[in-house]
């Protein structure tokens, strides 16, 4: 199979373009920062086209991986060039801004497929790993469509307004809090914090050293791009406001009371002790292979 890349030099760009090369297709790729994804392409032995037009043209699969605000516009330009039986593919991670052309693409006549591969570009292995299908048009053929073009990944199927419902919720939220606290903590003496922290300190430090290697622009695309986003946000600020006026009051019964509500919520979907001790065991793991165990 033939496959573009569009994007091919980013990071979940060059993901795929690996992966495809890997399984024996025949990979293109495209970027706007052309320097860098010649180096990339003669390093994995595939071509480079000098435009989107020419990686997308003769291909069977064009893969839209550039950054989530111009998906959109590299999409709408590429509609008028693509073959009919070629599959039209993008990875956004929301999905409200390019719906709209996706569907164009559509009413073109065209084979399309949205998805979000729900891990990073730091993954060693995709075998296994969950990608999301976000129907155009026909859930049922485009998971099938799903399934022969990533056979060795978990498909799941989601709505594209629910899916950005969610990723507010497991993507601008999580990024927000994780933000905000690395905020707080960057004038620190951090390798004392680490030393005299415990577990969940530790823990949530690699969680925050791990985001910040993430390319800047994502942090803003997932916050910004996200219609769902400021909703979120706002019931976040609506419960951190009410534990600060019950510590600020030092109303230990409803302090334990809000404790108590969200346990009891937590615990109806989930193994709260066995999730303690998994934390424990994975922490341990990631600090030896790291050799950074502060207590060997």
């Amino acid at each position: 199979m033939r496959v573009a890349i569009i994007g091919g030099a980013g990071r979940m760009g060059r993901l795929f373009a690996r992966y495809f090369h890997q399984r024996g297709d025949e990979v293109i790729i495209s970027d706007i920062d052309e320097e860098k994804a010649r180096i990339f392409a003669d390093n994995l032995g595939i071509r480079m086209a000098r435009n989107n037009m020419e990686a997308a043209e003769s291909a069977e699969l064009i893969m839209v991986c550039t950054p989530i605000e111009t998906a959109s516009t590299v999409i709408n330009d590429l509609l008028g060039g693509i073959r009919g039986s070629a599959v039209l593919t993008e990875i956004s991670s929301v999905k409200s801004p390019v719906m709209p052309v996706m569907r164009k693409a559509v009413e073109k006549g065209l084979n399309v497929l949205s998805v979000h591969p729900l891990f990073g570009p730091g993954v060693k292995d995709v075998s296994g790993e969950r990608i999301a299908v976000v129907p155009v048009e026909d859930e049922a053929s485009e998971i099938g469509l799903a399934r022969r073009i990533f056979p060795d990944m978990r498909i799941l199927s989601v709505d594209f307004e629910r899916h950005d419902y969610v990723m507010a919720l497991t993507l601008s939220l999580t990024h927000f809090m994780n933000m905000a606290f690395a905020s707080v903590l960057a004038d620190e003496d951090l390798r004392e914090l680490k030393s005299l922290g415990g577990t969940t300190f530790r823990m949530q430090m690699m969680l925050i050293e791990g985001m910040m290697t993430e390319d800047p622009g994502l942090f803003t695309s997932i916050q910004m791009c996200n219609p769902y986003t400021i909703r979120q946000l706002q019931r976040f600020l609506t419960e951190a406001i009410e534990l600060i006026g019950h510590i600020q009051r030092e109303e230990r019964g409803k302090l334990g009371e809000f404790y108590d509500k969200v346990f009891s919520a937590l615990s109806k979907h989930g193994d709260l002790a066995g999730s303690y001790e998994a934390m424990y065991k994975a922490l341990r793991i990631i600090e030896e292979s790291c050799g950074d165990n502060p207590n060997p």
